[in-house]
């Protein structure tokens, strides 16, 4: 084989390699951020429910109960 077939070969081969990489990245990159999302509103709705002083009992699909607002600490002055 000719050395100009073997490189232009090689290029085409790094190149799709390359896409195929850069697709995987960012599909990475997307499942990550997703379970990141999903462990705050996690950890948000367990401090939530610690706080508050009735049950939060809601029929699938309804409008969620808001938890109260969060007061600032007395030490944080």
């Amino acid at each position: 084989m000719d050395n100009d077939i073997l490189i232009n070969q090689a290029r085409q081969l790094y190149a799709d390699l390359q896409t195929k990489q850069l697709s995987s990245l960012r599909l990475d990159r997307l499942s990550m951020a997703a379970y990141q999302r999903y462990q705050r509103r996690l950890n948000r709705c367990a401090i939530c429910y610690q706080t508050r002083n009735y049950d939060c009992i809601r029929e699938p699909g309804e409008k969620l109960i808001p938890c109260p607002p969060r007061q600032p600490t007395k030490d944080a002055a």
